[in-house]
């Protein structure tokens, strides 16, 4: 472990602009400069050097969009890191908004208590298994997967881990990175089973998705929005 390196990161996320700006990029889409100097509430100047030191620090990356310049996460790694400092540094007299904690992307997976609910589900099907510090598809699981147009196969041959545990935020349980997690994201907003709300990280369950995901995960999501907050 590399004391001097994490120092600098340390140091990069520490800065309350920079922290901001990271924090509006784990919905994993890419955003402007201008676009994150309002989120940070820095000037155009500030936001360009927060930006700078964040980029060489390798927590960023860019790509040019015509005349505009657009920011992203570098990776799944760096939204895992500041997902699971929100856990550490959440403060209990503050809590998170409810449309937040329910249901919300963290990069390209789903958190929140939705997906907690879902991690459970799956566990308990044995569609997953732990293992370390991530889960397992099992032979079983590969079977159900079928049915949402989900082939476990593919996703194994990415350059990626295939279903980490991410520390959830709000819930301080893992829920499901990996690409199997940005897989089952992806396959419930092409169902229109959620919906990505502007300006934020939150999504939103819409009917189909209320009936969908009890029909085929047994979950009920009117008691999961009566779950009270986790307590430190």
């Amino acid at each position: 472990m590399d004391v001097n390196s994490i120092t600098h990161i340390a140091g990069l996320i520490g800065e309350a602009g920079r922290i901001q700006m990271l924090n509006a990029l784990l919905d994993g889409r890419s955003y402007s400069a201008s676009e994150l100097a309002l989120v940070a509430g820095a000037s155009p100047q500030t936001a360009s050097s927060h930006l700078a030191k964040l980029h060489s620090g390798g927590l960023i990356v860019s790509k040019r969009n015509g005349r505009q310049r657009l920011f992203r996460l570098k990776n799944a790694d760096v939204a895992m890191a500041i997902e699971a400092l929100g856990a550490l540094a959440q403060n209990a007299a503050t809590p998170p908004m409810p449309e937040l904690r329910f249901a919300r992307t963290c990069y390209d997976h789903l958190a929140g208590v939705l997906a907690i609910a879902l991690r459970d589900e799956l566990l308990k099907r044995e569609v997953i298994r732990h293992r370390a510090d991530t889960f397992v598809i099992t032979t079983a699981g590969e079977h159900f997967l079928r049915k949402l147009d989900i082939d476990s196969g593919n996703l194994r041959n990415l350059r990626r881990s295939l279903a980490r545990k991410c520390l959830d935020w709000t819930e301080r349980h893992h829920h499901i990175g990996g690409s199997f997690g940005a897989a089952l994201l992806t396959q419930f907003m092409e169902m229109k089973w959620l919906a990505r709300m502007r300006g934020t990280r939150a999504v939103r369950l819409t009917h189909e998705g209320e009936r969908g995901l009890e029909r085929v995960f047994g979950i009920h999501c009117e008691r999961l929005r009566s779950l009270p907050a986790v307590r430190r």
